[in-house]
């Protein structure tokens, strides 16, 4: 199996390889600080779990409302809304030095 691999340095660019679902996406350049605020609010899969099944699947459903409430009253842009889910719900993220990091396809990591 080969993976695609593409670097991208502007937010259009971005927008395009997630809409194509690319395997591995380095970003750098000015976008990479919406990454990083990405990266902080991401949990890993063991944390997904472990607060799905702790909650009994209700944390989930709570969760999925308390953020779609948030989106309407968000001010921003409605592409930055569409990456910032498709990079939360797709991808994860690994930094690779201070100013690019790199996306991942989780269904790569099965």
């Amino acid at each position: 199996m080969v993976i695609e691999q593409i670097t991208v340095r502007t937010k259009a660019e971005l927008a395009v390889e997630l809409d194509k679902k690319t395997d591995e996406i380095i970003v750098e350049g000015d976008f990479s600080q919406n990454i990083a605020e990405i990266k902080k609010g991401q949990l890993n899969e063991v944390d997904q779990l472990g607060f799905a099944l702790g909650s009994d699947g209700i944390g989930i459903l709570v969760e999925y409302g308390i953020s779609t409430l948030l989106d309407i009253f968000d001010p921003t842009a409605k592409e930055d809304k569409k990456i910032r889910k498709q990079i939360e719900r797709l991808y994860t993220i690994k930094r690779l030095t201070q100013e690019s990091f790199l996306l991942r396809l989780k269904q790569l990591d099965y």
